[in-house]
């Protein structure tokens, strides 16, 4: 069957105050907030801000020489421009490119005329490294974890792509596209690709798991000068500015198939998509000489056609865009480190004592979060993620200067309170215990260490959710998203409840699962329909259930979802619901009411 999104049932879940302990439901359905992009004008020596509410000018400021980057923190608070003459200006929000790691604390400058990599410490804008990569380096793009570098050399006579470890700032790989000249690069918000743009109008994909080229996509047409390159939220397009052919072309990138190339009404250079994918920003310049009073012309994604467009400044260049927020504003008052006392994973999906890549943690202590965070007096659940702590599609690393670490690499932050955190696992490869910290305003607690598996399936089961002697599981009907519960047992926990019956579809929840095809990294907001790798199968006690989807939930970050049609033949009564993952059974005991 064609799976649909299960986000108005999700909220009616939502509604179930016995679910409020699990700290992330329902947090990762994300809106747009206001933003605000920043286009680099390389011949008015300026910086337009665009409010991309009105789509107006809001603000002009003065830079170097030749801006023709753009890069914002992820806190949105600093945008990073770069111009001609190798100058770095820091812009206060409230060749060379430039990219910031996911955390905002480092900032990555490829210094075009230096055949090297800088890297500013963005709490000191000082440079802390410098290292030698390809000749002439342009594009640069980080991974969403921020354990890579990518960094397109145009002037190498080839293809050549130095992949750059951040732990220890050096050059680890080089990948060799096979065409001349990269100008530009992108990695997929999933960490799985990374997008290579060349002169000559090819764009290759490179799975970052392997370093190596699986792809190349021909964009159409002779002398098209592709210039810039941006992937969509979701990862589902990739947009290429044609500078010559005066067009956008859009790309789906489940099929590396160019599928629109509407009109640009210019010379296109610079693109970006906004935070909740609805819209392309691409700059244009009046001729081919670039110059000339310049503007921003607006795509609507849902029909690739122009819907708007800005006027900046002359040869406007490289943009970025930035969601803005108005948070309350506060100051740490915490003076105390954080102390971990126990780390488990989340206790509605069976607690265990150990986790995997996207499972749900529950780290308890002190002193964790501060206690005078207005996020934390608001009574309405504040404490946990907000629409405005996301980027687009992905979750916070930080939330209100606390994060936590696992093996060295960022969590995703879902939950805040002096005495317990909720986090989701980041991906890595490391099995065994791994070290976790957890970093408050005022010091890093001492590491503890928690062991990793492979896989760690655990399904929605809340202790509060037990009846009778038994803990059942959370399951709803596809139909209407009432709970699968004898009728009396519901008004018990206040839920509209009724038993399942032989060939009801019902829909049960996960975390832990492992990954999906096509590949949803930890940390981001799913979008579009996958499937499990490692195959889950379910029973009635023995008898076993059709199992039509089962992956990640659309709309949430990390939440698995299965649709299962109950078998035929069963006798009224409580089932156990067997469950196992690569056939090793779940180690949970949990139970489904079946009546005819």
């Amino acid at each position: 069957m064609t799976k649909k999104l299960i986000q108005k049932r999700a909220v009616s879940i939502l509604a179930a105050s016995m679910l409020t302990l699990t700290g992330f439901w329902g947090s990762g359905q994300v809106a747009c907030a206001q933003a605000l992009a920043y286009v680099a004008n390389f011949f008015s020596d300026n910086v337009s801000v665009i409010d991309t509410s009105s789509n107006t000018v809001v603000a002009t400021v003065n830079v170097g020489n030749q801006p023709n980057s753009v890069a914002i923190t992820p806190d949105g608070t600093r945008a990073y421009v770069t111009n001609g003459g190798g100058d770095v200006w820091v812009i206060n929000t409230s060749g060379n490119t430039v990219a910031i790691t996911p955390d905002g604390t480092r900032a990555y400058v490829t210094k075009t005329n230096a055949n090297s990599v800088a890297v500013i410490d963005t709490s000191s804008n000082t440079v802390t490294a410098t290292m030698a990569v390809g000749t002439a380096p342009g594009g640069i793009a980080i991974t969403p974890d921020g354990t890579r570098a990518y960094v397109a050399n145009v002037g190498a006579g080839t293809g050549i792509i130095s992949v750059i470890d951040t732990s220890s700032n050096t050059v680890t790989t080089t990948v060799d596209v096979g065409n001349v000249g990269p100008v530009g690069v992108a990695v997929t918000p999933d960490g799985t690709r990374v997008y290579v743009l060349d002169g000559f109008g090819n764009l290759s994909v490179i799975d970052t798991a392997s370093n190596t080229m699986t792809a190349t996509v021909t964009l159409p047409g002779n002398e098209i000068s592709p210039f810039g390159l941006a992937i969509s939220p979701d990862g589902a397009r990739a947009y290429v500015t044609r500078f010559a052919a005066n067009s956008l072309a859009v790309i789906d990138t489940s099929s590396n198939q160019v599928i629109a190339m509407p009109s640009a009404g210019g010379f296109p250079s610079g693109v970006a998509v906004s935070p909740d994918g609805a819209r392309v920003y691409v700059t244009i310049s009046p001729d081919a000489t670039g110059l000339g009073a310049g503007t921003v012309a607006v795509f609507d994604t849902s029909s690739n056609t122009m819907v708007g467009s800005v006027g900046v400044g002359v040869t406007p260049y490289g943009l970025a865009i930035h969601t803005w927020s108005a948070k309350p504003s506060y100051t740490c008052t915490n003076t105390t480190p954080p102390v971990i006392s126990s780390v488990d994973s989340a206790s509605a999906y069976g607690g265990y004592t150990y986790f995997t890549s996207g499972s749900w943690l529950e780290i308890k202590g002190s002193n964790l979060a501060d206690p005078t965070d207005p996020r934390l007096q608001n009574s309405t659940q504040s404490t946990q993620w907000a629409t405005t702590d996301f980027n687009g599609s992905k979750a916070p690393t930080s939330i209100d200067g606390i994060s936590v670490s696992i093996n060295g690499k960022p969590t995703y932050m879902s939950y805040l309170s002096p005495t317990q955190v909720n986090v989701q696992a980041p991906q890595d490869s490391t099995l065994g215990p791994v070290a976790i910290t957890l970093t408050n305003c005022k010091a890093t607690s001492s590491q503890v260490m928690f062991p990793r598996q492979a896989l760690a399936p655990g399904l929605l089961a809340p202790s509060n959710y037990a009846a009778n002697g038994k803990q059942y599981m959370v399951a709803t009907f596809y139909s209407d998203g009432a709970y699968v519960l004898d009728t009396s047992v519901g008004a018990g926990f206040g839920l509209n409840s009724r038993p399942a019956k032989p060939g009801d579809l019902i829909v049960a929840y996960g975390i832990g699962f492992g990954g999906v095809t096509p590949a949803i990294l930890p940390g981001i907001t799913v979008g579009q329909a996958n499937s499990l790798v490692n195959a889950v199968t379910f029973s009635f006690g023995s008898t076993p259930a059709t199992l039509s989807y089962s992956g990640l939930a659309g709309s949430f970050v990390g939440l698995y979802e299965f649709y299962i049609t109950v078998p035929a033949g069963l006798e009224n009564g409580d089932y156990q619901i067997n469950v196992s993952q690569n056939g090793n059974r779940i180690p949970q005991t949990v139970y489904l009411t079946v009546h005819n």
